[in-house]
């Protein structure tokens, strides 16, 4: 008998604790996943994907992601969205050595939009358009790089 209230306990507490994560990061929910380049049809464009996951009990999300072009080293980033007081905020890693610190606003729905504060100026943008979740990253408010993925 013992053993079923050890059980029942614990499930009460996984269940507690599941409802506790933070749902001040809801309005990423729409980037969530496992994503894959959508292609483009140029053969040297290259390949790439990412997964933007919940860890630490939904108190952060963590994107991994690569690219490789077909002539190039091959990029891969990490980066770790987190609380700081009530702003959304976000820290960048990448296999070059940049690192990039963002505040994070919303703009519309289901549009994410990663802001640096430092010169020159970095802006990540995520938008959820049907099935395809496209990204553009601009530089000193060019457009540098532009992307469509899917949910695998």
């Amino acid at each position: 008998m013992a053993k079923f209230g050890i059980v029942g306990f614990l499930t009460a507490a996984c269940l507690l604790c599941a409802q506790t994560s933070d749902t001040r990061l809801a309005p990423f929910e729409f980037m969530v996943g496992k994503w894959k380049g959508a292609g483009t049809g140029d053969p040297g464009a290259g390949q790439g994907a990412f997964t933007f996951l919940p860890e630490l009990n939904g108190q952060v999300l963590v994107r991994r992601s690569f690219n490789q072009l077909a002539s190039g080293p091959r990029h891969e980033d990490l980066m770790i969205v987190y609380l700081d007081g009530q702003a959304p905020r976000a820290i960048y890693f990448d296999s070059e050595g940049h690192t990039i610190k963002y505040s994070v606003s919303f703009p519309a729905k289901n549009t994410a939009v990663f802001e640096s504060t430092d010169a020159p100026g970095y802006r990540l943008t995520y938008a959820l358009e049907g099935r395809n979740l496209n990204g553009k990253f601009e530089v000193g408010g060019k457009t540098y790089l532009t992307w469509t993925t899917v949910k695998e």
